[in-house]
């Protein structure tokens, strides 16, 4: 097994937390998760500090670490 066993658990969960990758000033929180008519999976996000700011974000997007990184359980 060793080759994949250390890759961390990218899964999209309602109320995980992601920063935009190009900057540490805003902060994503996963409001709902669904899926899509086109059959793909989508959360629906918004900004921790206006929660009026809201938007929708294929979760492939969330779990490449590319355009959001994710940021540790706020309990951990």
């Amino acid at each position: 097994m060793g080759l994949f066993s250390s890759k961390k658990d990218t899964r999209v969960t309602v109320g995980a937390r992601y920063r935009s990758a190009d900057t540490n000033l805003i902060t994503w929180e996963v409001a709902s998760i669904f899926n899509g008519i086109d059959g793909t999976p989508y959360a629906h996000i918004f900004c921790v500090q206006d929660q009026s700011r809201r938007k929708t974000v294929a979760q492939s997007s969330l779990e490449s670490g590319v355009q959001y990184i994710r940021l540790p359980n706020r309990g951990a």
